[in-house]
């Protein structure tokens, strides 16, 4: 059975499918952007952890231009933080580098941040363990995310340290996985909490929310004083303030949760390190020893932007549906795409088994725009059998004009569906080859009889009944 994670790509090389995962919690085309970015790009990226984080190399951020960023943007996203060695940056490279990635927030404008004397830009903070050089007991206040106190936390966090001092890291988490670590109970409790902030009580937020660009769950993480009182929603959709003692007990359990997740990473810091957290799906805390006197474990230094959220958190998925109850599925099937999607649950590429539901798909695939992978094997010839169905089809919409399907090659058994709704026959599984000249998607003739390079993503099904 094909799932949409197993097909969830970007793209592949002239003609491959890079077919492999980077942890078991990574998603497969991780690993197919890194091969296109390295071509296009000039870096290459390695796990940093079995679950998360990336870490790039051959690469000077103050060198790169807007395309370059934007690959490392989507790296972000993908691996949810990135670690980038060896940079030499002064401040208005870093102010740079984070204009590449959005619009940077205005660090001495936070309420619980004042402005210290050596900061040479407003989008800029110093974070020390000497107060001479910087604003001193900076993010060891709990676990949290960055911007707990904005409408939308912030997009990232850019941490560049300039001077490193013994034991004081930065621990990270991430927040997927904690969420997937609650029991039934737990999770029907904590949906029901909305996160306060403990510097403006204006701002409040669900505290289990969806991802805005991973579409995976994830937690609006701010513990200990950067938290105000919670508040529960009630059965009548009304709300009460949770007493201090309760929000402290939903604030343990998480916290319960984090230190027994045994999924944190701790960053010990070099000079010239630079760590992008990609601050929706991760956690991170000043770990112990950072604020230790510099007299003792030397100076640490370290220079942050961040980048402005860009959505308020939302317990609704950007998935946009399409139902319908065509036979075979007169109970309800609904299709959709997940094209700027980075993460769903297993869910299975759909099944069109006629030309009635080809026709129903054909203004998804339009929308977008791009060909999507199908539940549908080729063996041979122009045989089609899709998930589910013992038979053979008796149904297919092969492109003529490009000889579909042509086993170009190499044997080409699975099956995508062009942007106008026809089908080609492409390999399952191949080689990521990356090089001179090497293309990040497939170049081939699509059905406006032109040759394109185009991304492939996957085109999902599910029954109604589990909407």
């Amino acid at each position: 059975m094909l799932s949409c994670v197993g097909r969830l790509l970007f793209g592949f090389i002239l003609e491959y499918l890079y077919e492999t995962t980077f942890s078991l919690f990574v998603l497969v085309f991780t690993l197919v952007m890194s091969c296109g970015s390295a071509a296009d790009c000039d870096y290459d990226i390695k796990p940093v952890t079995e679950t998360f984080g990336g870490e790039v190399g051959g690469i000077n951020v103050k060198d790169i231009d807007e395309d370059c960023a934007s690959k490392l943007k989507q790296e972000a996203f993908m691996y949810r933080f990135l670690l980038i060695r060896g940079q030499s940056l002064a401040w208005q490279d870093q102010v740079k580098f984070t204009e590449q990635l959005g619009t940077p927030f205005r660090e001495t404008s936070s309420i619980n941040r004042k402005k210290h004397e050596n900061i040479p830009d407003p989008r800029l903070g110093y974070f020390s363990n000497d107060r001479a050089e910087g604003l001193t007991s900076v993010g060891v206040e709990g676990w949290h995310v960055d911007g707990n106190v904005a409408e939308a936390p912030h997009l990232f966090t850019i941490i560049y340290c300039i001077s490193n001092n013994k034991n004081g890291p930065t621990l990270v988490i991430p927040l997927r996985e904690i969420v997937e670590m609650l029991n039934n109970e737990e999770r029907k409790f904590l949906e029901k909490i909305h996160f306060v902030s403990g510097y403006n009580s204006s701002i409040v937020h669900a505290l289990l929310y969806k991802d805005p660009n991973r579409n995976d769950d994830t937690i609006m993480l701010a513990l200990g004083k950067l938290s105000g009182q919670y508040l529960e929603e009630m059965e009548d959709s009304t709300t009460r303030h949770m007493s201090t003692e309760e929000t402290k007990a939903v604030m343990d359990l998480l916290e319960v949760k984090v230190l027994s997740s045994n999924k944190i990473y701790a960053h010990q810091y070099q000079p010239g390190d630079l760590m992008v957290l990609y601050n929706p799906s991760i956690a991170h805390i000043a770990g112990p020893g950072s604020q230790t006197p510099r007299e003792i474990s030397g100076l640490r230094l370290m220079s942050r932007t961040t980048v402005i959220g860009e959505k308020k958190p939302s317990k609704t998925s950007n998935i946009k549906y399409k139902c319908s109850k065509l036979p075979p599925f007169e109970n309800g099937y609904c299709l959709f795409s997940l094209k700027g999607s980075l993460n769903y649950p297993q869910i299975d590429l759909a099944v069109l088994p006629t030309e009635e539901w080809n026709e129903f798909v054909r203004n998804i695939i339009s929308c977008t725009g791009e060909p999507h992978w199908v539940n549908a094997q080729n063996p041979e010839g122009s045989d089609i059998f899709w998930e589910g169905f013992e038979k053979k089809s008796n149904f297919s919409l092969w492109d003529p004009p490009s000889g579909q399907p042509n086993d170009h090659n190499m044997y080409e058994d699975c099956v995508v569906i062009g942007p106008y709704a026809h089908w080609f026959d492409l390999p399952c599984s191949g080689l990521c080859k990356n090089g001179p000249g090497l293309k990040s998607g497939p170049v081939m003739v699509w059905e406006d009889g032109k040759r394109h390079m185009f991304n492939v993503f996957p085109l999902c099904g599910v029954d109604m009944e589990y909407l």
